[in-house]
Parts: C-alpha cells; structure tokens; sequence
C-alpha cells in the first residue's frame, strides 16, 4: 500500500478566521490513508491548532510579528521545514502565507506550490503601506503557483482582473460543519439568559472580526432604524476587537442603541451563541469571499441578511435576503421584514438554509474538491 502524501500547509495563523477555520475542517474531513498533513501558522499559536492536532494533523507556530523585518525569518524557518519534511506539495493560505511558501519552496526546489486565496476584492486604501506592497508582490509572483483556489467565483473575477492567471485559478466552495453547528432549543434559552433576554426579544447577531471590510458601523446605522420600528430587537456583535468599550463604536452606541446592543468580543463557543438569536446577519462592505460566519448561521438554522458581496447571495440563495452594500436603510428593511415574520415562518426559512448547507456545502464535499486538486497538480 502506498505511504500517504505529505501536503504542507503555510497559513497566517492558527487563530479563529474564516480561511484557518476551512483549514481546519479540510483536516477533519481528509482521508489520512491518502494525506498527511503538516500546518505552519506564521504568528504565535491559536487555538485551531489543538483542533488541527486533535484531526491528525502536525502543527508548526513560528511565532513570527506581522512585520517586514520578520520575512527573512519566516522564509527561513520554511526552507528548514520544506527540507526537513520533504512535502509532496506545499499549498499557502492567503497572501502573506502564500509568497513566504513560494519563496521558500523555490529557494529548496520543492515543486509543487498552490495558493489559497479567500476574498471576492479589497480596498487596499483602507489598508497599511506594508499591506499594498505585499498584495502587489502577490500579484507578481502569482504566475508561478501551480494552482489557486478561491472559496468564491467573484474572487477569480477579481484577481483575474488584477493580473492573476486565470487558467490556474479555480473554485472551491467552503465546506461546513452541520454536526457542531445545529439547532438547541436548551442552549437557545440558557445564552439568551445571560444576555437578559425573554421570550418578547429578537436578537439579531453578527459574527465577524471588526475590520473595515466588515462594516460594523454601518450595521449599527441600520440598527437604528430597526429598533424604531421593533423596540424589542437587540443586536449581539462577536468577534476580535468588539470587547465592550470599543472606542471606535461609542459615538454609534448612544442613543437610541444604548443597552440594545451586546458587544461580546472573541468567543470560543459561537455555536451557542448562534442558537440564540433569531436571524444572522452579514454587512460586509468589500472583501468577503464565501463567508464561514453565514454558513455556520444557516448550519444553525438561521435565515441571514447579506450585502451582495462575494458569493453571499449564492450561498444564501432563497433561504433570506440579500442587500447592496454600504446602504443602511435597505439593510434595515431587510432585518426588519424577516424579523416581522410570524415565528413559524422565521423558523422555515431557517430549516431551508439549514438543508441548503447540507445539500451544497459540506466538509466533505470540499475535501473531496481539495484532494482531485492535489492528484491533478501531482499529476501535473
């Protein structure tokens, strides 16, 4: 029998994210008689390395600042790595892990390398010099990737028109975890508890780090509207940088939010909290490619509001609604027409989205994906 094939895996880092998640997953759902996997996160360890151990995984931190002084270092602890470990093929996982892979598997000979690219478009503008400059080295050296993947086909789109290779990129939708990420009515009542909720209250929720692609503020303008219209609405905001106190939200948390919205900051157990609330909702201005936080809403049994941003809409197909970006009012109408629905209804909708993931995007199904991309590139 032959020995599985080594893939090694070059990722920013190990914490919660949208792309280090699907990593995570791809881990769980390989066959390990075909692939052995070794993950290097970039920056310190997070917690979705013990869950990539815990799949069978071996993981790799280097600990390294997100700094330009710091490339030299992480391109040779990857030569060390690539030599050491002698991969049949190292796949990069978003900008700065794809160029460092790159860099040091053609520095060792290693052949092949595939990219892995998550986001439908960027406004670099919003974004650090050190970060435009990286973005357009990408571009560059795009060419000598064997393969990228995009989660998203308005993410080919994009690069394509940037400069990227198009014959070299496809599509590989994000799969989702429907085990982990299900309807509890015990876990519905207990979190709301917390939150000081009764059964009167509608709690919208929003799963998302605070970042400018995000949009939180303008999520917080179209809250506004919706508790004009809905007093009993509450929004519950989760994720890196949106601890209580946030100073850039304040101005935005008068009133007519003043204690009707939860900021929670980074969660380890969002499956819960997800339980809770009544619908999801998406805001995202630019950026988003195939979003993780949407899908394991509707794994959840949540309808969802989307801005059309990525391949939102398609994830979402029928199952809620879907808005133009940076348009407050008509994300608010959105949220308040599903929030207005008689509670049977609510709960329809999201069965329907629950089934959709089921359907369409399973961790299996995008395994599957990423092992006929490995045989073809091996292949090739």
């Amino acid at each position: 029998m032959d020995h599985p094939r080594k893939i090694l895996h070059v990722i920013t880092t190990t914490m919660v994210g949208g792309a280090e998640m699907q990593l995570a997953r791809l881990v769980a759902a390989s066959d390990p008689g075909r692939y052995r996997h070794l993950v290097v996160g970039l920056g310190p360890e997070g917690p979705l390395a013990q869950d990539m151990r815990d799949a069978g995984a071996e993981v790799v931190s280097l600990g390294l600042a997100p700094t330009p002084s710091a490339l030299p270092k992480g391109v040779a602890s990857l030569v060390r790595l690539i030599r050491q470990q002698r991969p049949a093929l190292v796949q990069g996982w978003m900008y700065h892990a794809n160029l460092l892979a790159l860099i040091a598997a053609r520095l060792t000979g290693a052949r092949p390398v595939t990219w892995g690219v998550f986001c439908s478009d960027m406004d670099m503008s919003q974004y650090s010099r050190g970060a435009r400059l990286l973005f357009r080295a990408c571009v560059h050296s795009s060419r000598l990737a064997a393969a990228i993947v995009s989660n998203t086909h308005q993410g080919v789109e994009f690069h394509a028109g940037l400069g990227y290779p198009r014959d070299t990129q496809l599509v590989i939708a994000n799969g989702f975890d429907t085990r982990g990420y299900a309807p509890d009515p015990m876990a519905r009542e207990q979190m709301r508890r917390e939150l000081g909720l009764g059964p009167e209250h509608l709690l919208v929720g929003k799963v998302a780090r605070f970042d400018p692609m995000k949009d939180h503020q303008g999520l917080l303008a179209a809250f506004a509207q919706v508790v004009e219209e809905l007093p009993q609405a509450r929004l519950a905001c989760i994720g890196l940088g949106l601890e209580p106190g946030n100073p850039a939200l304040a101005a935005a948390l008068g009133p007519p939010l003043q204690g009707k919205v939860f900021l929670l900051g980074r969660r380890h157990d969002v499956p819960r909290w997800l339980q809770a609330m009544d619908l999801h909702v998406s805001a995202s201005a630019f950026g988003e490619g195939l979003s993780n936080a949407v899908g394991e809403a509707m794994s959840a049994g949540l309808p969802n509001v989307v801005t059309n941003v990525g391949d939102s809409a398609v994830l979402v197909g029928d199952t809620g609604r879907v808005v133009t970006p940076g348009r407050p009012a008509a994300l608010a109408e959105a949220v308040a027409a599903i929030l207005s629905l008689e509670p049977a209804e609510r709960l329809a909708l999201g069965r329907a989205a629950r089934e959709r993931i089921e359907l369409h995007y399973s961790m299996r199904a995008m395994a599957r994906a990423y092992h006929e991309l490995y045989e073809k590139v091996l292949a090739g």
